[in-house]
Formats: C-alpha cells, structure tokens, sequence
C-alpha cells in the first residue's frame, strides 16, 4: 500500500509538471499515452506477487520510457542514446528471464511469498539458485546505471526534463525494490551479495567524486542518481 501511495504521488506530480512544460507542442496525445503505460506498469510492477508479472511489467516500463525518451524525434542524440539504453535492457530482460526459469525449477512456483517461505526454509541455497541471484543482480546493475554501464543515464538530457525527472526520481529505483522484495532469497546469496556491494560501492564512490566536477545542473543530477543507486544497491 505504501509504494503503491508513493507511485501514484509521483505520477501525479509528473502528469501535472508534463502538461505545464509540454503546453502547446505537438505529440501530446502521443506522450500522454506512453506516459500513463509505463505508470500503469510501475504500479503493477510494485503490486505484484508473480515474477513473471514482475518481469512482464518491467518490459512494459521500459517500453514506455522509451517512447518517452524519443518524443523528440528530430533529435538524433536522444534517438541514438535512447536504442543504446533500449539494448542494455533487453540484455538485463534475458538475465531476468534465465534468473526466473532457474527459480521456477528449484522452488516449483514463481510466487514472490512461496519463493521467500522457501528461502527462509533453507540456509543453503542450491547451485542452481545461487546461479540466478547472480543473473538476478547483472540484470539489477544493467538497469540501474552501474559502471560500466552508465554512460546512457549521462546521455538522456535530450528527452523532455519531466521524462528525466520520472527517470531519476522512480523508475531507476527499481533494481533496489525488487532486491528488497527478494531479500530473503538474497540473504543466502553470497556471490551475488559479494557483486552488489563491490559494483555498487565503486560506482558510488566514482560518482560522487566526478559529481563534484560537473557545472551543469543536469549533469550533476546525472551522475548524483548514478551514485544514489550505487548506495542503494550496497545497502541491499
């Protein structure tokens, strides 16, 4: 109930921000459209006790976002750095989908509170599930903007600054809620810990220190959700 409150805050927030900033410019219906997609999929995503709906509507978010991201279309950056960033999610979407067909096989449901009865059922968990928190967390990093693979959050300035402010504000953070909803399956998951608290740490501290060289505002802000996810991700 709480993460579904703040979702539709947020949503609300950047519906209202989007029709001051987008006043009078042509597309409108077209984002109007893409933006309520992919909030719809961020409130399915966060309500969700299915991972396979989780994943399905992770795939829907991105979707959406990338419509959002190419809503100038005469702006060859934005078109470029959003298929760039369009890539590295569906790479992250075939760690999930292989990370879930593992947990399928071993616990017998994709249920997100039999996955966590059963994890808290066993200290050790079994190869093949060690296997796909491992996957789990590479398609976490891919998404969340964790070096080496940050460059497409410093390159999405070109999209209209409510998308970069839904980007920065929620849809980033979703590696760390699904890590959190996954915590008792983690706990027991020492190499993928072991990855998360390594990446995560050298992308906070690389980010926080090249944060503190940047002029423009939306470069600071860039690089500061980069190091934020990094935090985020050690403290999971």
């Amino acid at each position: 109930d709480a993460m579904f409150l703040l979702v539709s805050t947020l949503a609300l927030v950047v519906v209202r921000y989007s029709r001051t900033y987008l006043a009078g410019q042509r597309g409108l219906d077209r984002y109007a459209r893409y933006l309520l997609l992919t909030v719809a999929s961020v409130t399915v995503l966060v309500t969700s006790n299915h991972l396979l709906v989780l994943m399905v509507a992770w795939f829907a978010t991105d979707i959406g976002l990338h419509q959002l991201l190419t809503f100038y279309r005469t702006r060859r950056q934005a078109i470029i750095v959003a298929h760039k960033k369009f890539l590295l999610s569906r790479l992250a979407d075939a760690c999930f989908v292989s990370s879930i067909v593992f947990i399928g096989s071993e616990v017998g449901s994709l249920r997100i509170d039999v996955v966590t009865a059963f994890a808290q059922q066993h200290d050790e968990l079994s190869p093949p599930l060690q296997i796909a928190t491992v996957l789990m967390v590479f398609g976490v990093l891919l998404k969340s903007a964790q070096l080496p693979f940050h460059g497409w959050m410093l390159q999405v300035m070109e999209a209209p600054t409510p998308v970069s402010a839904l980007l920065h504000a929620g849809i980033v953070n979703i590696g760390g809620f699904v890590m959190i909803r996954l915590a008792p399956l983690m706990a027991n998951a020492d190499v993928a810990q072991g990855i998360l608290v390594g990446v995560g740490l050298f992308t906070t501290i690389v980010a926080s220190l090249v944060m503190t060289t940047r002029v423009a505002i939306k470069g600071v802000l860039a690089w500061s959700t980069i190091g934020q996810m990094g935090f985020m991700l050690v403290q999971c």
